[in-house]
């Protein structure tokens, strides 16, 4: 009987749950089906720590990333930031400055630019490669394809209006991409920049934490995510900088990480091992005197 009592009372509770949920999507209007998709999405959000791996279009697996020779030699890692530009920016680009490091930024077209356009300006100025982060930071997979389209299309006008040069690569918001978004980054020549080492910034909300996670989590290959828009991450990024060059890591941009990125292909792809530089060669004795 008590057992009886207890799944009826776990079924009351079930469906009491589920016309929650119905009530909850009807005074939000939120829609009864997702948007049609073609393919997986796998959602990587930003603060994940191991992301799953991505899925190519022909269904055969990740290929091997095309890093650069000298990605091939010594160990590599990119630092990105994204979201801005913001209030922190100009600080960040006085310290990769005067540590004589390049970043990658992914910036928001409307806001973030409109309001910053000097720190655009001064972001591609001083060496640091721009890429396009959308126009208003959606979720573009549940977007149609025009609006992906024209998210994309606006931040690259008015990045390549500031700059001079047209941006030839994009980071989804939240790492989130399917066969559409991919479609469309193909058409408007844009690469998808991912990540593998993140600080979970946005809920870590210290600076020592940032610089710990980084370190921490840092590996050859690298592409580190941050976001020069949170006051505590700005502050970690000297130590983050001194951390990795002392653990032998020579800091790059994606550009320079990677060789002949693909419009629409995703980078880095986490099921491919990132490249180990090679031993160096044990010392050549030396002869004795006879």
């Amino acid at each position: 009987m008590t057992a009886h009592r207890v799944t009826l009372r776990s079924v009351a509770a079930g469906l009491a749950a589920s016309l929650l949920l119905f009530c909850v999507g009807c005074a939000t209007g939120a829609p009864a089906a997702e948007v049609p998709r073609t393919a997986p999405v796998h959602p990587v959000h930003e603060g994940d720590e191991h992301p799953p791996p991505a899925v190519v279009e022909d269904g055969r697996g990740p290929r091997a990333l095309p890093y650069s020779p000298l990605c091939r030699r010594v160990k590599c890692i990119a630092l990105t930031f994204d979201d801005g530009p913001g209030p922190y920016t100009a600080q960040l680009l006085d310290i990769l400055r005067r540590e004589n490091v390049r970043a990658t930024f992914f910036l928001v077209g409307n806001e973030p630019v409109h309001t910053h356009p000097d720190l655009v300006r001064r972001i591609a100025r001083e060496g640091h490669v721009v890429g396009n982060h959308t126009w208003t930071h959606p979720v573009l997979t549940g977007l149609p394809e025009a609006e992906v389209r024209d998210q994309l299309s606006r931040t690259q006008t008015v990045l390549q209006e500031l700059t001079g040069v047209r941006p030839t690569l994009m980071r989804p918001p939240k790492g989130l991409t399917d066969a559409r978004v991919t479609g469309v980054a193909r058409e408007l020549g844009l690469a998808q920049i991912l990540w593998n080492v993140t600080a979970t910034d946005y809920h870590n909300t210290t600076t020592e934490l940032v610089r710990k996670l980084v370190l921490e989590r840092a590996l050859p290959g690298g592409v580190v995510l941050l976001h020069d828009v949170l006051p505590w991450t700005v502050p970690a990024v000297p130590d983050i900088i001194a951390g990795l060059r002392k653990a032998g890591y020579t800091l790059v941009t994606v550009s320079q990480l990677y060789e002949n990125m693909q419009p629409g292909g995703q980078y880095p792809t986490w099921a491919t091992p990132a490249p180990v530089p090679p031993p160096p060669a044990p010392a050549r004795p030396q002869p004795t005197a006879s």
